[in-house]
């Protein structure tokens, strides 16, 4: 069963929001400007094309989701410097250029989900929509995968605070996964439900937003739905700042281990 379809906003960046040590230049011009409200608006999450932003990726590694302290003063110390992680490059990329182009209509973007499957997103001033994932390449070794939502699903609404909930749903039908045919329903869970300090290396992010997305897999035929747990911060104008994928099957929200960790590198 694939994997969370992770969501990742290449968003130009501002240094007020943060207080990092030493001076790193911001990924981007910064055009957007931080009124630290705690809500996050289309304006704070603008989208980026064909601009890397490096993260630092590692597998299988210890995470606090919990944090310590409650309400504003709540911290998560994502800082370690983890010796095995890996400096991956996200870049966002215009759908018409790609092969599956013509089975997402309405889709604008493109960003990587894992290695070899891409997820195809739209975005405006309500939110932040995943059309559907497809393989990177149409004749890939493993087998070419084409999984079309019947509707877009609202990954973020915005603005989005600390506080908001919703549910989205979305039917595949007459997809392919990895060469076979596939159908089925994936349901998205999603909470923005606490805001705080996100440390990190090197950066410090004051004002962050906890988003809490359950994603659960069912096949219209055979097999076991899969859930994978995801928990990603935001920060205005920085947008995605972090991410921890729990395993397959994780039952707790709080999981202390990651299957992967991505951090913003700055």
């Amino acid at each position: 069963m694939r994997a969370l379809a992770c969501t990742l906003l290449a968003l130009a960046a501002c240094g007020e929001n943060a207080t990092p040590v030493g001076d790193p230049a911001p990924p981007f011009a910064a055009s957007c400007v931080p009124d630290l409200d705690g809500a996050l608006t289309a304006a704070e999450l603008p989208v980026v094309l064909d601009q890397p932003l490096t993260f630092r990726v590692g597998e299988n590694v210890a995470v606090d989701l919990a944090g310590r302290g409650t309400g504003a003063d709540r911290q998560w110390d994502w800082s370690a410097d983890t010796a095995g992680d890996a400096l991956r490059d996200q870049i966002a990329v215009a759908l018409d250029d790609q092969w599956y182009a013509g089975s997402f209509p309405g889709g604008r973007f493109v960003l990587a989900v894992d290695a070899t499957t891409d997820g195809v997103y739209a975005a405006d001033d309500r939110g932040l929509y995943l059309l559907g994932l497809a393989s990177h390449d149409e004749a890939p070794a493993g087998g070419k995968t084409l999984l079309p939502y019947a509707a877009p699903v609202a990954v973020l609404r915005l603005p989005v605070a600390a506080g908001d909930r919703w549910t989205e749903t979305a039917t595949i039908t007459g997809g392919t996964l990895r060469g076979l045919p596939y159908n089925g329903t994936d349901t998205y869970a999603i909470s923005a439900d606490a805001r705080g300090e996100l440390h990190l290396p090197y950066v410090r992010f004051t004002d962050a937003l906890r988003v809490r997305t359950t994603v659960t897999s069912t096949p219209a035929v055979g097999g076991a739905s899969v859930v994978v747990r995801q928990t990603q911060f935001f920060s205005e104008c920085f947008g995605e700042i972090g991410r921890a994928t729990s395993r397959p099957g994780e039952p707790a929200d709080d999981f202390t281990t990651a299957a992967t960790l991505r951090r913003l590198a700055l």
